[in-house]
């Protein structure tokens, strides 16, 4: 992309040498006999499919390290001090920040990230091989699960190819697609690619009959009473909780974004927008505008903008683990963003007045000054707010892919053709639904292609803080 930029760690060779045998130590199952037990049984094979979803949320995964602090910190989002002498402790803010991968600091935090994603990648697999033998679920609801598993194992292998990939190397990361305990050679990008396309477009089909087609979401758990099967819920209730028909359609065009075929790219996020994507609730569609003027609703807070949320997991953790984040008081051990940088760089095209509370766009209201005072700024993104209701969906829910992404890729491609215009009306559309009066919002007519630029790296800012994206 041509402003968005993806930066790539360059890791020493000696850790990619030993790195793909580090996650085998602990992978391998201890009991043979409990885990051909666990697949004996639908039930059991659900279980273990949950498994998989919970160990996304570990910390050094996508509960921590992958979304809401050091891949930010690579972002440039967080305050950090250079001058390490006088705060010693802003070591891992600072080391991250500046790319020092050769530290020690740094290398622990992307080797935690490189095993628990491997190792998650193997469970994965072995899932899959399980799953492909078993003959105790039904044939419908076995598709179901082996498309969230493949779709799954691509998601967690483009974010090892994010951080850890190089696609003008001649070999770059292992694909692992095996259930067996063995070191997996490093491959070329294209290689890369080709299997993790492989794996979503078989996700792709295993998922044709995906319940979020033609049932949505189901979000109220509340009207199943005594009257579904346990099993029957889990395969079609909360369909956003899982690696669905949508999000997986959704990967596969941020899988071809990263690889630099935008065209394509937009065809698949266009697809998405038209098929699961709609004004509002009333349509039948699984997917929806959030109603901007219920974001700051009390007891209804939602900077997650969850009806418009592809595919998220429940992480029990998030709303302890956000308080230790942005509730202390010392510069370097709190995620903290300076208030120029939302000023100067993530709401540059938005900033009217010095106070943040009345910026017209909604995103801008998470912001709160922090106990650390010296105009650093947190999010309440992910604050624990007092819902409705113990049932209400979006409790303990952490977005992983979001609609917003599909809108933004289809305004570069735009942009890339030269239609900025075209561009411009989108990200109007877009920013609108996030508060912004269309009196404030740019001429579309008059708006060059630096500034869709400008507007589109902003968006992403605003947009995916706390994300990883």
């Amino acid at each position: 992309m041509k402003k968005i930029k993806i930066y790539t760690l360059v890791l020493l060779v000696s850790f990619f040498a030993t790195g793909c045998s580090d996650w085998l130590d602990g992978a391998q199952p201890k009991d043979k006999n409990l885990e051909d037990k666990q697949f004996s049984t639908e039930i059991g094979i659900n279980s273990v499919m949950n498994g998989l979803y919970r160990s996304l949320a570990d910390e050094n995964l996508y509960g921590g390290k992958l979304t809401i602090t050091d891949i930010e910190l690579l972002a440039h989002y967080y305050y950090y001090e250079e001058d390490l002498s006088s705060k010693p402790n802003m070591a891992h803010f600072n080391y991250v920040s500046n790319y020092q991968y050769t530290t020690k600091e740094a290398q622990k935090i992307f080797s935690d990230i490189w095993t628990a994603a491997y190792k998650s990648i193997f469970n994965v697999n072995d899932f899959i091989k399980h799953v492909e033998q078993s003959t105790v679920a039904p044939e419908d609801r076995k598709k179901i699960l082996l498309g969230e598993a493949y779709g799954l194992r691509a998601f967690i292998h483009l974010d090892l190819f994010r951080l850890f990939g190089d696609k003008t190397a001649e070999k770059t990361l292992p694909y692992n697609q095996s259930p067996e305990v063995i070191p997996h050679e490093r491959i070329s990008a294209d290689e890369f690619f080709t299997l993790l396309l492989q794996d979503i477009n078989t996700a792709q089909t295993l998922l044709d009959n995906d319940p979020i087609r033609t049932e949505g979401k189901i979000l109220d758990l509340t009207n199943a009473g005594n009257y579904v099967s346990n099993t029957e819920i889990f395969a079609t209730y909360l369909r956003n909780y899982r690696m669905n028909y949508y999000a997986v359609l959704a990967l596969k065009a941020r899988a071809l974004m990263f690889k630099g075929e935008v065209p394509e790219a937009a065809q698949v996020a266009n697809t998405v927008l038209r098929e699961s994507f709609s004004e509002n609730a009333g349509s039948g569609k699984p997917f929806y505008w959030v109603d901007k003027t219920k974001i700051e609703a009390d007891g209804n807070r939602n900077y997650i903008f969850y009806t418009e949320v592809l595919f998220g997991i429940n992480n029990l953790d998030i709303y302890t683990r956000w308080e230790n984040y942005t509730n202390g008081t010392l510069l370097g051990q709190t995620y903290t963003v300076y208030y120029e940088n939302l000023q100067n760089n993530i709401y540059r095209n938005d900033y009217t007045t010095g106070d943040i509370s009345l910026w017209e766009d909604v995103r801008a209201k998470q912001w709160t000054p922090s106990k650390i005072g010296l105009g650093q700024y947190v999010s309440r993104k992910f604050e624990h707010f007092a819902y409705d209701s113990i049932n209400d969906p979006k409790e303990y829910f952490q977005p992983l892919i979001r609609m917003s992404e599909m809108h933004y890729i289809v305004a570069e491609d735009h942009i890339r053709k030269g239609q900025v215009q075209e561009a411009v009306h989108d990200l109007n559309i877009f920013r609108f639904h996030r508060g912004s009066q269309y009196g404030s919002l740019p001429d579309e007519a008059a708006t060059t292609e630096a500034q869709a630029y400008d507007i589109l790296e902003t968006e992403y800012y605003k947009e995916f803080f706390g994300e990883g994206q």
